[in-house]
């Protein structure tokens, strides 16, 4: 600030000192119009000093203040550079757009990764809890079972039958593409027993109706009649029976059987797994069919049973038709060995053997 007045002050003096000047000149040039001599008036003193200081103060000194007071005025008024910082402090709005623009597009792309939260629905695999209703095959009683693989449909057990007998009956050839008949009497002797080449229907079901021919001991005979089917080791597949009457004369009194679902319906294991650990579990729903035990058996290709384990089941009751159960078959094997897993039940009647069968391949692994 007194940079600013300082300039002010010495101008002022110097038009102050300027019309001092300028009045003394005005005067003399008056007096001198007049005639008046204005040396006679300073003749009464040394008239050489004076004559020469008046002119010397006033020619020297008023052209050298003004020649160096007017260039010093002139450098201060170009102190104006000061708009320069101005002009320099421009450079902050540079920086703001900078900073903003760098802030909010890389946050905000940043943040996004909020959205990934979404993965709370990837929770809904608590509904998958809902396996519980899996666990109700042994609930399952109720629905009814599907029809039996191997069934005869129109002769319920014990009816009585003239010769020639002819059965209906579902069936499915076995790997040699034969369906076995077999007519046993009440001694265990073979009546009959033949072979009917399906094998243009194999790994499918079929209805037949053979006609078979018999002659009973006596006027009547009790006998078993069974329909089967062999693999290429010559292990049964499949098996159902009937036991029926056989009489020498007199008329058919066949009644129709009461239930053709399927009398086992295997859980665990399934068809083609591989065991481990020597102890195979089974369980499943079975039809009682006999007061003997189900027998449980895994036999090899050569025929041999390698395991075998029996489960008494109970009777059921008038609310279901099948029960389930639960088996645990210990089994020694020193490699991966191919099995048939075969449920049956025997007869508790006059006539041993089978009287139903069902079976799959699982492998016995140590």
């Amino acid at each position: 600030m007194l940079n600013s007045v300082r300039p002010f002050l010495l101008k002022s003096k110097f038009l102050i000192l300027v019309w001092i000047v300028s009045l003394s000149v005005v005067s003399l040039t008056a007096c001198s119009d007049q005639g008046f001599d204005p040396r006679s008036y300073f003749r009464t003193d040394t008239p050489t000093p004076t004559e020469t200081l008046i002119p010397t103060n006033t020619a020297t000194l008023q052209p050298t203040e003004t020649a160096t007071l007017l260039p010093t005025e002139t450098i201060v008024i170009t102190e104006t550079p000061t708009p320069t910082e101005t002009v320099t402090n421009t450079v902050i709005p540079t920086s703001t757009p900078t900073l903003d623009g760098s802030i909010t597009p890389t946050l905000s792309p940043t943040r996004t990764p909020t959205a990934t939260l979404t993965r709370f629905p990837t929770r809904t695999p608590r509904p998958t809890n809902t396996r519980r209703p899996t666990n109700t095959p042994t609930i399952t009683l109720t629905p009814t079972p599907p029809l039996a693989y191997y069934r005869i449909n129109n002769i319920a057990p014990y009816s009585m039958v003239t010769s020639p007998l002819r059965p209906e009956a579902i069936v499915s050839p076995g790997e040699d593409g034969l369906v076995y008949v077999t007519l046993i009497g009440e001694n265990g002797r073979t009546i009959v027993r033949e072979g009917l080449n399906f094998q243009n229907y194999l790994g499918r079901q079929l209805g037949i109706a053979p006609e078979i021919e018999f002659s009973p001991i006596g006027a009547a005979e009790t006998a078993r009649l069974v329909l089967s089917s062999v693999d290429r080791y010559g292990r049964t597949i499949s098996l159902t029976s009937v036991d029926l009457v056989l009489l020498q004369l007199g008329s058919n009194q066949i009644s129709r059987p009461a239930d053709l679902s399927e009398p086992y319906l295997i859980r665990q294991p399934e068809e083609g797994d591989t065991i481990r650990g020597g102890l195979l579990q089974v369980s499943g729903l079975a039809r009682i069919l006999s007061t003997n035990p189900l027998i449980v058996e895994c036999i090899s290709q050569d025929g041999v049973i390698i395991s075998r384990e029996e489960v008494q089941v109970r009777a059921p009751s008038d609310e279901f038709s099948h029960v389930p159960f639960e088996v645990f078959v210990p089994y020694e094997v020193s490699e991966s060995t191919n099995v048939r897993l075969t449920i049956r039940q025997e007869s508790d009647g006059r006539i041993p053997g089978t009287i139903s069968l069902t079976s799959f391949e699982i492998i016995l692994a140590p």
